[in-house]
């Protein structure tokens, strides 16, 4: 039906249902679809000057099904399994211990009747046997053979300084000599009221007195003397020693030979390490510490004592604390302690650097004597000469001059200087005459020959060599050659030592150390090079007149010539 141009055009609201709706048509923007998720909280609202604070999260790991373990790290059942085991083993080594102290049936069997302690060879039958008593005494005695081949049983040779039934710091109750007030006059009557002594003697005003006016009384010398050596104040005790060290009148006058052993014996020593005489022979090594649960608080003080006051004894009193710290050098204690091993060091510095230059040759010769007639074993004579350290010229001299009188077994060469008493040549005519130097396998003290091996290097020390600025080629040539004479011997010892492994501990050290001292033969002691060798271990010999020409003659032979000229 036509329109006309007039005609108005109605909206769609107002048109048919059928034709004018749109609910046929699909959607071109569809809404979105509702979120089932919660709402999000609301954000709080943030202060202007409030600190913004960080985002945490918790971050979740999965961890692999193969490391779940369900068992607690300690739960009560393998705590009280644990105990158990515990017990039974403390149980078990209370029997051992039991056992041990009875003694075992083989061992009784072997056992002395009339009550002397068993042999070595008996306890090793009687440990090696069973107790069915199937093994012949065949088959035993091979048996100890072979022990006894591998030095299982061999031990090295001790010696005690002090007793070991007296303790040196004891908490036993010990009478002090009382204080000699009538010495307590002029000057020092502020040391008589008892009640402020010790805070006097804290603050040092002894000491400054005593430096001032040099008058401390000898009776008021011996009681602080006395008093330095019972104190456990650590304080105190300084200003004790330091009052000693300003007393060189004092020290000269009461520090004599019958003081000085004195002040061991109140530290425990025994009378055969005080003794002139005393010949220890050694026992072997034991376990177990010698002197147990004790310190070394009062043996550092009396070795402080003789540091301080070393500068004022007589030679006499100087040579008595050398030879008694010499022996007391023999026990290990000087070695294993090292508060100890500095006190004991600076206390043989100070002696020596304490004695006369006119009295030093009496002064060596006599403690070498005390030490040569202290002990006849070289293991021990070895602990004391270790025990001097290399600090000071006069120590490594006296090290030197008591190693060679232990070498060549001969008192009279602590008497004079190294240098005029050894000759490389002495050395090697006492090591082809001496039996203490013969190598056997069955009859060789290994520790021993290891003493006298180190002892044979601290002897040699620098060799003695002439002069280099006034010896000539030939007395040069001479020495070289009786130093090779030498490493030759000292090579043929050692290679004469064939076994090695741990169970020949002793032997390996013997090599070990001929093998160097061979070596300070070849490149310290020689003045010039070691001789050179061919492929065959033969030397070469160098002729020092040919030596020249023959340099001259390859110089000439080497040198560029002119090509003959050409017509």
């Amino acid at each position: 039906m036509p329109r006309y141009r007039g005609t108005p055009i109605h909206p769609h609201d107002e048109d048919d249902d059928d034709f004018d709706s749109d609910d046929d048509f699909p959607s071109l923007f569809p809404e979105p679809p509702r979120s089932t998720l919660p709402p999000p909280p609301a954000r709080k609202e943030t202060k202007v000057y409030e600190t913004p604070r960080a985002k945490r999260r918790a971050l979740e790991f999965h961890s692999s099904p193969l490391t779940v373990n369900f068992r607690h790290k300690f739960d009560i059942k393998a705590l009280l399994k644990h105990a158990e085991q515990e017990k039974a083993l403390e149980e078990k080594e209370r029997c051992t211990a039991a056992l041990l102290a009875e003694g075992s049936p083989s061992v009784q069997r072997t056992r002395p009747i009339d009550g002397a302690s068993p042999s070595l060879h008996d306890t090793m039958l009687g440990l090696l046997s069973d107790p069915d008593g199937s093994q012949d005494e065949a088959s035993r005695s091979r048996l100890l053979r072979a022990v006894q081949r591998t030095e299982a049983t061999v031990q090295r040779k001790e010696w005690h300084f002090f007793d070991q039934q007296r303790q040196p710091d004891s908490t036993a109750i010990e009478v002090r000599t009382a204080f000699p007030k009538t010495a307590a006059t002029g000057p020092w009557a502020f040391l008589a009221p008892e009640d402020y002594r010790s805070e006097a003697f804290e603050d040092g005003l002894p000491f400054h007195v005593q430096t001032k006016l040099g008058s401390l009384p000898d009776d008021l010398f011996r009681w602080v003397l006395n008093e330095a050596t019972h104190e456990t104040s650590q304080k105190l005790g300084d200003e004790y020693v330091r009052l000693l060290s300003a007393c060189p009148d004092q020290t000269r006058r009461v520090m004599d030979d019958k003081m000085i052993l004195e002040l061991f014996r109140t530290l425990g020593a025994s009378e055969r390490a005080l003794g002139e005489i005393a010949q220890p022979k050694g026992t072997p090594a034991e376990g177990g510490a010698p002197y147990p649960e004790h310190g070394w608080h009062r043996l550092r003080t009396v070795l402080r004592i003789i540091s301080g006051t070393a500068h004022g004894m007589k030679v006499e009193s100087l040579t008595k604390s050398m030879s008694i710290l010499l022996r007391l050098g023999i026990d290990n204690i000087v070695r294993e302690d090292l508060e100890v091993v500095a006190d004991y060091q600076d206390a043989l510095l100070q002696l020596v650097r304490a004695v006369p230059w006119k009295s030093w040759n009496t002064f060596c010769g006599n403690v070498g004597d005390s030490l040569y007639f202290h002990t006849p074993y070289a293991t021990l004579r070895w602990n004391a000469v270790s025990s001097i350290p290399p600090l000071h010229p006069r120590l490594i001299e006296l090290r030197r001059r008591l190693a060679l009188v232990f070498v060549f077994n001969d008192r009279r060469r602590a008497l004079s200087p190294p240098a005029e008493s050894f000759k490389v040549r002495s050395l090697s005519d006492r090591l082809d005459q001496a039996d203490e130097f013969l190598i056997d396998r069955n009859k060789t003290d290994w520790f021993e020959l290891l003493a006298l091996a180190e002892m044979l290097s601290v002897a040699v020390g620098d060799g003695s060599p002439p002069a280099a600025a006034e010896a000539k080629p030939e007395a040069i040539k001479e020495y070289d050659a009786d130093v090779d004479e030498l490493s030759h011997i000292i090579k043929y010892m050692w290679s004469n030592i064939h076994e090695q492994g741990a169970a020949y501990m002793s032997r390996l050290e013997v090599r070990v150390q001929l093998k160097d001292f061979e070596r300070k033969l070849q490149h310290s002691v020689r003045m010039r090079p070691p001789p050179k060798e061919d492929i065959f271990g033969l030397q070469i010999d160098d002729d020092e007149v040919e030596r020249p020409k023959q340099q001259q003659f390859m110089k000439k032979f080497l040198a560029k010539t002119n090509p003959p000229k050409t017509l």
